[in-house]
C-alpha cells in the first residue's frame, strides 16, 4: 500500500539549527585559526554590524506578524495553510531566511568575527538550495495559481 504524500515542504536542513549552527562555527574557526582583518571593537563596523542586527530583528518580526495574520504555520517542517504576502513578503519571498544572513554578517561586523562573512554565504547557499527551493516547489504544488503569481511578483532573496 502506497503512503500518501506528506503535506510539508521537504526541506532537508532546518532553518533555525543552521541559525544557531553557523555563528557557533564561526567562533569556533575564530578560536582556532583567527583571520585578524576586521578592526577591533568597537569601529564603524560595529555600528554596521549592529544595524544589520537590527535589521534581522526587525524582518524576524514583521515576518512572524504576517504569518500570524494569514494563519499559516511558522514551522518550515509544518504544513503552509496560506501564501503570507504583507509586511517583509511583499519584497522578499524569504525575509526571515535572509534575516539569517544579515544576523550571520551583522555578528561578523559587530564583534570582529571574520569567519562569520565567509560562512554568511555557505549559510544564504544552505538555505537557498536545501530549505527554499524545497519550499518553493512545495509551495507552488499545493497553491498552483497563487503562489506562481506571487513568484512572479517578489524577488527570492532581494
Amino acid at each position: 500500500m502506497a503512503r500518501a504524500p506528506q503535506d510539508r515542504p521537504a526541506i532537508r536542513l532546518y532553518p533555525p539549527a543552521l541559525s544557531v549552527a553557523t555563528p557557533c562555527a564561526a567562533i569556533l574557526l575564530e578560536w582556532l585559526a583567527p583571520l585578524g582583518w576586521l578592526p577591533g571593537w568597537p569601529s564603524l563596523f560595529t555600528a554596521l554590524g549592529l544595524a544589520l542586527m537590527a535589521l534581522a530583528g526587525w524582518l524576524a518580526m514583521r515576518a512572524g506578524r504576517a504569518f500570524a495574520t494569514v494563519k499559516t504555520n511558522i514551522d518550515p517542517r509544518s504544513p503552509a495553510t496560506a501564501i503570507a504576502e504583507t509586511g517583509p513578503y511583499r519584497f522578499t519571498r524569504n525575509p526571515m531566511y535572509l534575516g539569517m544572513v544579515f544576523l550571520q554578517i551583522g555578528l561578523g561586523l559587530a564583534f570582529s568575527l571574520e569567519w562569520a562573512l565567509p560562512l554568511a554565504a555557505l549559510l544564504w547557499l544552505a538555505l537557498d538550495l536545501a530549505v527554499v527551493r524545497p519550499e518553493e516547489a512545495y509551495l507552488s504544488a499545493k497553491f498552483p495559481e497563487s503562489y506562481p503569481a506571487y513568484r512572479r511578483r517578489v524577488r527570492r532573496w532581494i
